[in-house]
């Protein structure tokens, strides 16, 4: 690399040298005297001082000006903190930084497009519910958004730099990641344990750049949990209901039937006039509850808000199971006192949910045996509690008897004509509420079911 000084410097002295040498040639031949010769080396050698110090002050001039415009882009380009080129003082520099000036509005304006996606994809991955991880060409994580870290039990800080089995134990991800770099695109479902049990639907893309080599790899895992035990919880609904319904309309066939063959006997016709009451009233429970349940389970529900007395409410119920508590011989006591305040929330659904209770305890009680009903009243929420004396839950069945049509005594449930759906809207109508449904239970001692629910209602958020 060649110095300034020094080519202006050899420029200015061979110009010089030009001029000065023909002169001295000519004086000293034309007078020959050594003191004009020497006068005219003096004279030349101060000459050449000055052009030195022109040519080192020019220099001078010329790197404050480059300078600047270097200073002034490097801080455009790296910190992107200038908004104007500074103008040199040389003229011939102007254009340069004219230029230079162009190059900066056009770095500036590609900087806020750089930050706006940059702010864009940001906000896009840390809202969206798909988790999404990037893989460099190594297999090492570049990219992870929070609900991957949710998904995968894990953190940003941790998971940087890292392998994708390092960031999760289960290889089956890894699998996925090698696949896809060979078929470019791979999904798959993948059922894990860790943090907790989920099944994600996982698909990996490789990145590649244009020239086909392969760059990294983009996983995007999504949680379908919810969504397969809705279609398995939709599938055994079906089921159930098409055998549920089939049991009464098979035995009122046969009773209509058996009438048109029967002979005119009063006795006969009775009996079966009793069995078409009982199935038919089966099968009119079985409706009521399943279009109760399709009620409060409709993204249309039409809660009815209302605040209500609950021990008006639980008189009622008692009146209305008096006659079945006679029928199977059980005491029906109600230790219900005044209620401070009253209670806000659907009327109709908290009493269905109260007859429910109540008429699981009378028919799966023990002969001549009680049931209790109480009222707990707290600040903040209300529970309601009916107790049994009858043949309790095996602690095998506890986690199963708020599915649908679950049963614990198939057989007895037959002969009470129970529709298995009781529990299941109990526990609906709690957690519409905001609350919950309590179970204490022992195996042939009985059980007490507490519905608890809060005084501030949940209807409103649910149903929104």
């Amino acid at each position: 690399m060649k110095s300034l000084t020094r080519i202006l410097f050899i420029r200015y002295f061979v110009t010089v040298m030009l001029i000065l040498l023909p002169v001295a040639v000519a004086v000293i031949y034309m007078r020959s005297r050594f003191a004009d010769a020497v006068v005219l080396a003096i004279g030349g050698l101060v000459l050449m001082g000055a052009l030195t110090f022109v040519a080192i002050w020019a220099r001078k001039s010329l790197e404050r000006d480059l300078g600047e415009v270097s200073n002034a882009l490097r801080r455009l380009v790296v910190e992107n903190e200038i908004k104007r080129m500074p103008q040199p003082a040389l003229k011939e520099l102007s254009g340069l930084a004219r230029d230079m000036e162009v190059i900066g509005s056009r770095v500036r304006r590609n900087v806020r497009l750089l930050e706006r996606e940059r702010d864009r994809l940001r906000t896009i991955l840390d809202n969206i519910d798909i988790g999404i991880i990037v893989l460099g060409a190594n297999g090492k994580t570049e990219v992870i958004n929070p609900s991957a870290e949710r998904l995968l039990g894990t953190t940003r800080d941790f998971a940087l730099n890292r392998t994708f089995v390092e960031v999760h134990p289960d290889p089956s991800f890894e699998r996925l990641v090698e696949r896809a770099r060979e078929e470019s695109m791979v999904n798959e479902e993948i059922e894990i344990s860790y943090p907790k049990r989920r099944i994600l639907k996982a698909t990996a893309c490789a990145i590649k750049r244009k020239s086909g080599r392969f760059s990294g790899t983009l996983v995007a895992i999504e949680d379908v949990t919810a969504i397969r035990s809705l279609e398995r919880a939709r599938r055994d609904f079906v089921a159930n209901v098409s055998h549920e319904l089939r049991t009464p309309v098979a035995n009122l066939r046969a009773v209509i039937e058996s009438m048109i063959g029967a002979e005119e006997d009063s006795e006969t016709r009775a009996r079966f006039l009793d069995a078409l009451d009982r199935e038919s009233l089966r099968l009119a429970e079985i409706i009521e509850d399943l279009l109760v349940l399709s009620r409060m389970e409709s993204d249309r529900i039409g809660m009815e808000e209302e605040t209500f007395d609950v021990r008006r409410l639980l008189e009622e119920v008692e009146e209305e199971k008096q006659e079945l508590a006679s029928k199977y011989g059980i005491r029906l006591v109600f230790n219900v006192e005044e209620v401070e305040k009253p209670l806000l929330g659907d009327r109709k659904l908290i009493k269905t949910a109260c007859l429910n209770l109540i008429d699981n305890a009378i028919k799966y009680n023990k002969p001549e045996g009680k049931v209790e009903v109480g009222l707990i009243e707290a600040s903040d929420e209300l529970a309601i509690v009916v107790s049994d004396e009858g043949i309790g839950i095996p602690e095998s069945e506890r986690t199963r008897i708020f599915e649908r049509f679950y049963r614990v005594d198939k057989a007895r449930s037959r002969e009470t004509g129970g529709t298995g759906l009781g529990l299941s809207i109990v526990r609906h109508v709690a957690e519409l509420h905001g609350g919950y449904v309590d179970l204490k239970t022992k195996e042939d001692e009985g059980s007490t079911f507490t519905l608890v629910i809060p005084r501030a209602s949940a209807i409103s958020q649910v149903g929104s």
